[in-house]
């Protein structure tokens, strides 16, 4: 007789038997045991974890003929050996995937109508329900919302999401969980003492671990274990199968790289990926790992290589980062092998000091004693520690920032103008020239505090509190205020034509006149473009940065002279002799 695969073998046939899904299982026994019934049911969940054998027992134990006290099917009556047979004629099983059309729903509406033939109920499990097409959920709508008396539906799936909510809104919903690690791996190690498979402490835990909360996956595992195992089934077996790494080889890795050992990192790693282990199945390996590591140090416990006591919590919290983002990494790598040889350097020495690792035993120069290298290496370290001594002596020292230059004019307004303006914090009466006003001045002393201000100011003008001011205004609102301090500002504008705009003659003067009244004392401005604002303000970090007193270029601010010209002039002009011809003399040319 040919082998039947352990998953098929074990599968549960009484609610006793479901592994993990004890919610559920209690739910539909109370359901048959006070006759609460519904009409349909959807079980959605991941892969293996017990949907479909959860439809089957509760369509068996609602027609057993012999129903126990605890609401489980007999599995001694005629129905229940027919769903156990899967020749119950009454018990209808199908694949959504296969039966996903119209014609399919339209065929199972036609047979819900007639009555039974063994059992009080007629029961239909579709499968994978989410492959139905949008005409086949359509289809089923109101068969499933007003079912015959006689008729339920016991819907499976693993992708819910994909179930249109019309269809969710006429069932109850049951979402099966990933089954423990502890349950799954006490129900494995009962199916090997029944199987009489002698095997090595632990093997039940890995199994359950590499399962990932499948069930199903972890009896196809341990089904293919058992035949690979020569004698006594082994840890080592188990791994060498799945293409995971044992704990001793992981441990022997993260040691390395908690010690800095680079040569021993290079062999542990090139020694897996040579036994065929992928790259990702070793970080995923360490981040186990190191997971328990964490686990141990918090709640309590004791590793089997003492990790927990090398190992301080920040570094294990610093390492599980690394590697999640070494994992990240790997999925666009174009050389995954490489990928994790230089991201298990960079864990082990950080980014910036991977790159000057080299193998252990320095090489000496060619001719010269290792001895004399030593010596030259331990005097520039001397040599470098003085710079760096020297360069923070610089850095910490106190910098005299530019004096503003001093005009014999004070700008001063009108003892009438001053008694309106708004109390400010006290500045100093003189300040720099509007017409000598540079950017480094402004930057020297610019505050946030004076930056905000000043917007406030200026957004709150009306642009209609004087209409021959209203084009001014609008330049001022348009302005991006790039910094402000006590002597100017620095107007900020996209376009080089804006910034000729606001710096003719009489705009300019008006611009000033609005900022002086703004600010209660002559207050500088500087229109600059975009671009060029851009590239002094980079240059005035730099030359900081160095500890310079920033001179930076200066974008000309000289006042732009308006060209006019009379009617008679403009007649000469090529364009406006066309519109001359073209509309006569009623049409008068304006700027």
């Amino acid at each position: 007789m040919a082998h039947l695969a352990l998953y098929r073998t074990y599968r549960p046939q009484d609610f006793n038997g479901v592994v993990g899904q004890k919610h559920i299982v209690q739910t539909i026994q109370n359901q048959i045991n006070h006759d609460l019934l519904a009409h349909a049911y959807v079980f959605t969940g991941p892969r293996g974890t017990g949907k479909t054998s959860i439809a089957r027992i509760a369509a068996k134990a609602i027609n057993c003929e012999a129903l126990t006290e605890d609401g489980n099917p007999c599995a001694c009556c005629e129905s229940c050996q027919a769903v156990v047979g899967g020749n119950h004629p009454d018990v209808i099983e199908l694949d959504g995937a296969s039966n996903n059309g119209v014609d399919d729903i339209r065929d199972i509406r036609e047979r819900a109508k007639y009555s039974t033939s063994l059992s009080p109920y007629k029961v239909y499990i579709i499968d994978e329900v989410h492959m139905l097409s949008t005409g086949a959920f359509n289809a089923l709508l109101k068969t499933l919302e007003e079912p015959p008396a006689h008729v339920i539906f016991m819907l499976a799936t693993t992708e819910v999401h994909k179930v249109p909510e019309t269809i969710l809104s006429r069932v109850q919903r049951f979402d099966l969980k990933q089954i423990a690690t502890t349950e799954m791996s006490a129900h494995l190690e009962k199916i090997l003492t029944e199987l009489d498979v002698s095997f090595e402490a632990g093997v039940p835990d890995l199994v359950a671990q590499l399962a990932a909360g499948g069930l199903r996956d972890a009896l196809s595992m341990l089904d293919q274990a058992i035949a690979y195992k020569n004698g006594q089934l082994t840890l080592q077996d188990v791994h060498d199968l799945n293409g995971s790494v044992a704990e001793a080889a992981l441990v022997d890795l993260m040691t390395a790289i908690n010690a800095g050992d680079y040569a021993t990192i290079a062999q542990s790693t090139r020694g897996l990926l040579a036994a065929g282990k992928l790259p990702a199945r070793i970080i995923d390996g360490l981040l186990g790992m190191l997971r328990d590591v964490l686990k141990i140090q918090k709640i309590g416990g004791k590793h089997a290589q003492d990790l927990d006591q090398l190992l301080p919590s920040n570094q294990v919290i610093n390492h599980i980062r690394g590697l999640n983002k070494l994992g990240a990494d790997l999925k666009i790598a174009t050389d995954g092998e490489l990928m994790l040889e230089v991201g298990l350097l960079e864990l082990a020495f950080g980014p910036e000091e991977a790159a000057d690792v080299r193998l252990p035993g320095p090489v000496a120069p060619v001719g010269e004693p290792a001895a004399n290298y030593e010596e030259e290496l331990s005097r520039l370290k001397v040599q470098i520690e003085q710079l760096e001594a020297q360069v923070r002596a610089l850095c910490e020292a106190p910098r005299t920032p530019p004096q503003p230059v001093v005009e014999a004019e004070v700008y001063a307004t009108s003892a009438e103008e001053t008694m309106d303006a708004p109390v400010e914090e006290e500045v100093s009466l003189e300040v720099v020239n509007p017409g000598t006003l540079k950017i480094e001045d402004v930057l020297s002393e610019a505050t946030l505090k004076d930056k905000t201000a000043l917007q406030s100011k200026i957004e709150a003008t009306s642009p209609f509190s004087k209409l021959e001011n209203k084009e001014v205004v609008m330049l001022l609102k348009d302005a991006d205020i790039a910094a402000a301090s006590p002597v100017g500002c620095v107007l900020v504008y996209d376009y080089e034509t804006t910034v000729q705009k606001i710096l003719t003659v009489e705009s300019r003067a008006k611009a000033h006149q609005l900022l002086a009244d703004m600010q209660g004392r002559s207050y500088g401005f500087l229109a600059l473009p975009k671009a060029f604002w851009l590239s002094q303000r980079e240059s005035y970090v730099n030359q900081s940065k160095q500890g310079m007193d920033p001179i930076l270029e200066q974008y000309s601010q000289e006042s732009v002279v308006e060209a006019t010209c009379s009617q008679e002039e403009k007649k000469e002009i090529p364009f406006y002799q066309e519109i001359a011809d073209l509309y006569g003399d009623v049409v008068e040319v304006e700027e």
